[in-house]
């Protein structure tokens, strides 16, 4: 769930670009274009401008350049681009900000997209959340029998990891050493990934290094696992 509404229309209403179909997603371009402030970003509420990317990602823009306020927009922008490229070249239809569950468990997805009988979530996280908020929307996506895999941002990654081998070395092992193989700075309970779009390989999991296409195929496939020791995925070979 995004921290924050991708935009704010002029009368204060709350927005997301991927609840909009093409057709209503061109039209409000042409009504931003007759009014300029019909829609305002929500870090500093100046102009908001409706784009599209080349992999058919909806999203608003500043108008100018990105303000000093902005919540990491680009690497969020960027990411959910990279998946939907990905994911449409397996043939499947990715869809952004889809709203699901019922009271306490609404949630709402950065990607989510079906692959055969199973309801898949990648969630893009561009802001540090504690440990408990990742395991409780883990928890709400199961809930609804949907998978939920996890890409951050390198910065929220590192911490992530920090916290989590904390938590492990004194809950799991003891405050011991983990036998060798054992990645305790990633968590059993769900995959993530830290997404660094200019690398190569851009996807960063410890123990693991894959691109973002390699990782998302491994999902669809059903070969990303966690092995008892790390996550891990089935080479074929």
């Amino acid at each position: 769930m995004s921290e924050m509404p991708e935009a704010f229309t002029r009368d204060e209403q709350p927005v997301y670009a991927g609840q909009y179909t093409r057709e209503q997603w061109d039209a409000l371009k042409a009504q931003s274009l007759n009014d300029p402030l019909a829609f305002k970003m929500p870090c500093c509420a100046s102009r908001a401008v409706l784009k599209t990317s080349m992999n058919g990602v909806q999203f608003f823009a500043h108008y100018s350049e990105e303000c000093a306020t902005a919540p990491e927009t680009v690497w969020h922008i960027e990411a959910k681009d990279l998946v939907f490229g990905a994911l449409k070249l397996f043939g499947l239809a990715p869809r952004s900000e889809v709203a699901g569950g019922a009271g306490k468990d609404r949630w709402r997805a950065d990607v989510y997209v079906e692959m055969g009988e199973r309801k898949v979530v990648i969630e893009l996280q561009r802001s540090y959340q504690h440990l408990r908020d990742f395991v409780r929307r883990q928890e709400r996506y199961a809930r609804s029998g949907v998978e939920c895999y996890w890409l951050v941002r390198h910065e929220v990654g590192r911490t992530l990891g920090k916290v989590i081998m904390t938590k492990r070395w004194r809950e799991e092992f003891e405050r011991k050493n983990p036998p060798h193989g054992h990645m305790f700075n990633t968590w059993p309970d769900f995959y993530f990934g830290m997404l660094i779009p200019e690398r190569d390989p851009n996807v960063i999991t410890p123990g693991l290094q894959l691109s973002h296409f390699e990782l998302l195929a491994y999902i669809y496939h059903g070969d990303l696992h966690w092995n008892g020791m790390q996550w891990a995925v089935k080479r074929g070979d």
